[in-house]
């Protein structure tokens, strides 16, 4: 189980348009376009359980990576939930009581 709720967070990847997402999240220094489109990538690679699960592991679904992707990938996870974090997009996941 995530400290994050990561589904939350692929539904807001997911279903927002790619350019208001290029706004919030791109920057010249912690999140590069090449960070977006690796992060675009994972995203579309599979659904909600596949991004989860690849996020709590912090690996890759099967994807053609490009050179510049390779060159980020050791980093990508870590990287990408500190610009998720700072933007507000990864939160605390909700602590859900057993009935």
């Amino acid at each position: 189980m995530s400290q994050y709720d990561v589904a939350g967070l692929y539904n807001f990847l997911a279903h927002t348009p790619e350019s208001g997402l290029r706004k919030m999240l791109v920057d010249a220094k912690s999140f590069t376009e090449t960070h977006f489109n690796l992060m675009m990538k994972i995203v579309r690679a599979g659904g909600e359980a596949q991004f989860v699960e690849h996020f709590e592991k912090q690996d890759f679904p099967k994807i053609k990576m490009g050179p510049a992707d390779v060159k980020i990938k050791e980093k990508f996870w870590g990287e990408a939930m500190n610009v998720w974090n700072s933007r507000g997009l990864l939160t605390p996941a909700v602590a859900t009581k057993a009935a």
